[in-house]
């Protein structure tokens, strides 16, 4: 089965379900371009550039 991911419009975190799991009642589109895989944010120069303190899937850009 193919799982598709939707972004956060607010922090653009990738995730299946509707609504971000971080900020609970933000919406999510399926409207995303690029993703980052984060997973040691404390080490990564790409996550403390984009503002990223939480290890997960990210998109590049997401229409609002």
């Amino acid at each position: 089965m193919k799982v598709q991911y939707r972004a956060c419009k607010k922090c653009k975190r990738l995730t299946p379900e509707k609504t971000c799991p971080v900020h609970g009642d933000e919406k999510t589109t399926t409207e995303w371009f690029g993703f980052l895989l984060i997973s040691e944010p404390e080490l990564s120069a790409i996550a403390k550039r984009t503002g990223i303190t939480e290890p997960g899937m990210y998109a590049i850009k997401v229409r609002q």
